[in-house]
């Protein structure tokens, strides 16, 4: 079972990963700076694959994480709500594994997000959408990343690696807390009143 914050966090990913797989799907291209042309060494007569391997090895299954987890995480949901609350008349599944798109599964993930979370497995779907929410977001050059990068102290661990996102939130870059702005403000003033000396 998950915490509101956890909650707030899986919801956050889900939400930002289409826009990350887009430009992932966009540095899929080759670079319009790279050499064209000339001459391709190698023991094969064919060219090289003219795409980012790193960026294919993260959209396929070939690297983990991997975009499938979507699919199996999705999957995974609704058997176990059709399953809990016999809803079979509108959980259809695809008929072939595999036939989900990566948007259907972030759309059926997001949906039965408040279901999810209360289950066993919620913190390993959290920890693996987190996970394919870092990788992508590095492999697709960092479409989502913190407004400003001054660093403060994070009230959790403690080390000087809490940085504000664009959206306002705080996000430890150390233990991966994340404090709303409200949080964020309440714990500055509750440790400023613990440091004030007794009247």
């Amino acid at each position: 079972m998950l915490d509101h914050a956890a909650i707030a966090r899986l919801a956050r990913h889900l939400g930002e990963l289409p826009e990350i797989l887009t430009h992932a799907y966009i540095n899929l291209l080759p670079s319009s700076t790279a050499a064209r042309g000339g001459h391709v060494s190698g023991a094969t007569r064919t060219p090289p694959l003219p795409c980012n391997l790193r960026t294919l090895d993260a959209l396929t299954d070939r690297d983990e994480p991997a975009i499938d987890i979507l699919e199996s995480w999705a999957c995974t949901v609704l058997d176990d709500r059709a399953r809990a609350n016999d809803w079979t008349a509108w959980t259809r599944l695809p008929a072939i594994r595999g036939e989900m798109a990566a948007s259907t599964s972030i759309k059926v993930l997001t949906f039965h997000l408040p279901f999810a979370a209360s289950r066993t497995y919620a913190t390993d779907l959290a920890t693996e959408i987190g996970a394919l929410h870092r990788h992508l977001n590095v492999v697709a050059r960092h479409p989502i990343r913190s407004a400003r990068p001054v660093r403060t102290a994070c009230p959790n661990c403690h080390l000087i690696a809490l940085c504000e996102r664009t959206d306002g939130w705080r996000e430890c870059l150390n233990c991966r807390g994340e404090y709303s702005p409200a949080d964020y403000t309440n714990r500055v003033r509750q440790t400023l009143a613990d440091l004030r000396p007794a009247a």
